[in-house]
């Protein structure tokens, strides 16, 4: 039997006494459960210490607790989309859902990939570099935010032109106003975060969500809600306030004591530039799927934007972790602390899945029945990408965290290479199978690049943070 299934596993190119390398993971999971007072190593060099972990209990919640309320806004933002869905009509979802994709690579471009830049070096100190970096990340964040609103604004015809059968006069004009505005707020938060002052990082996305949230709940509850303008509109408006309580509670914009220099924006603008690529390359691989559904098969936009935007609900646990992790795992990799970085993210992965495991088990296992509940009998249709990507959130703390690690130890082209690699799988695997199986195969596309960007993240990043210590 055990040789059976050896030869049917590697008939699908698997070797288990070398490729299953994740059961050795799993198995060091078990060893420290089971004997606390060892640290076990795997033959990756992976270690967990529980006991350390425990130890560390109380700055965990000091941190943690501040950043997941902070993201948990997404998640309750996530309900209240979802009211969204059932409020508007179907074209206009489509529409509204195809705008967010471009809202989200306005966003990219317009200096979000520089926030990243800026908590990974700022946070390594409080000095004068870290003042002239903070200060050039600004400067670059907000030349290219002014420059992808222009760039947004003159694509309108060309939208318009490409999704013939969609609806999107007007929005284009909005996504500027979103993107720079967000931007705009987005630098004294970042600024805060790089201070893991969590707590006041906090107190700026509540004032954000309650303002977009109190909105868009009073136009629901009115009934007046009817298309994506109202929603962008509520977004600005929460930006611009939220950028208020930010800056007041950072008390900076720019350091003072700090000039611009040139060679702290270059040196800014080509560690940015890597996150850049791998931000696009991160943005194909997860929105190609309803960008091409919106041109190929745009009957299920909806369906597969419900089922996408339940399963996202969720990704607000990896939001709140990475905000302490990056600050945390540069300051830690500067000092000289560098074996500790791979329990950590570990640690990280394994309270996520705690976390996540009910939501898991709804999805996977009742996507009908949460369908219905949820969109009250709409969209059941789409219950197997539903379960498909619900099995997936599962899968993305473990490339969410190690992606981090790979950034704050200096390495952020790790990640720009396993996400070229799954995008270019995701693109091949989007169109050979939207055409046939429609929102079904996009999420089948999705997951199985997930997977492998997962798998190639994790790899690289371990073996070169084992090989510096």
């Amino acid at each position: 039997m055990r040789i059976w299934i050896n030869r049917t596993l590697r008939s699908f190119g698997v070797n288990i006494g070398k490729r299953l390398w994740f059961l050795r993971i799993i198995w060091g999971i078990f060893r420290a459960a089971f004997h606390p007072g060892t640290i076990p190593k795997t033959a990756e060099g992976i270690m967990f210490d529980f006991k350390g972990l425990y130890n560390l209990r109380h700055k965990i919640l000091k941190l943690g607790a501040p950043a997941l309320v902070s993201r948990g806004t997404l998640a309750v933002w996530g309900i209240i989309h979802i009211f969204i869905i059932r409020m508007i009509p179907e074209e206009a979802f489509a529409a509204y859902a195809v705008a967010r994709t471009f809202e989200t690579f306005g966003a990219l471009l317009g200096g979000g990939f520089i926030q990243q830049a800026i908590l990974k070096m700022v946070s390594e100190g409080d000095g004068r570099r870290e003042h002239e970096l903070a200060n050039a990340g600004v400067f670059l964040a907000l030349v290219l935010a002014a420059l992808s609103a222009v760039l947004l604004i003159g694509m309108e015809g060309t939208a318009d032109r490409f999704y013939s059968e969609l609806n999107l006069a007007g929005l284009p004009v909005l996504l500027a106003a979103v993107v720079f505005t967000g931007t705009v707020a987005g630098m004294p938060r970042a600024l805060l975060l790089t201070r893991h002052r969590t707590r006041d990082v906090m107190y700026v996305d509540l004032l954000q969500f309650t303002l977009r949230g109190g909105i868009i709940g009073a136009l629901i509850i009115g009934g007046t809600l009817r298309t994506g303008h109202q929603i962008f509109t509520a977004t600005i408006i929460a930006n611009i306030c939220s950028f208020f309580l930010s800056l007041g509670l950072s008390r900076v914009f720019f350091f003072t004591d700090a000039p611009l220099k040139w060679n702290r924006i270059v040196t800014m603008l080509n560690f940015s530039l890597v996150c850049l690529g791998t931000a696009t390359a991160n943005y194909i691989y997860t929105s190609t799927d309803i960008m091409m559904l919106g041109k190929i098969a745009p009957g299920d936009v909806a369906e597969y934007g419900a089922a996408r935007s339940l399963s996202g609900v969720f990704a607000m646990v990896n939001a709140a972790a990475n905000m302490v992790l990056l600050p945390l795992f540069s300051r830690m990799w500067r000092q000289g602390q560098r074996g500790l970085i791979i329990s950590r993210a570990w640690s990280g992965v394994l309270i996520a899945e705690l976390i996540l495991l009910p939501a898991f088990i709804a999805l996977v296992f009742f996507p009908k029945q949460v369908l219905n509940v949820v969109f009250s009998g709409r969209y059941v249709e789409s219950w197997p990408v539903t379960m498909l990507l619900g099995a997936m959130i599962l899968v993305r703390p473990v490339g969410s965290y190690f992606s981090t690690a790979a950034l704050a130890v200096g390495k952020p082209q790790y990640s720009l290479y396993s996400v070229i690699i799954s995008s270019a799988v995701n693109v091949g695997l989007n169109l050979l199978l939207i055409r046939s199986y429609g929102g079904f195969g996009a999420a089948m596309a999705t997951s199985v690049a997930m997977i492998l960007s997962t798998w190639w993240i994790v790899r690289k990043a371990i073996r070169y943070i084992n090989s510096r210590f």
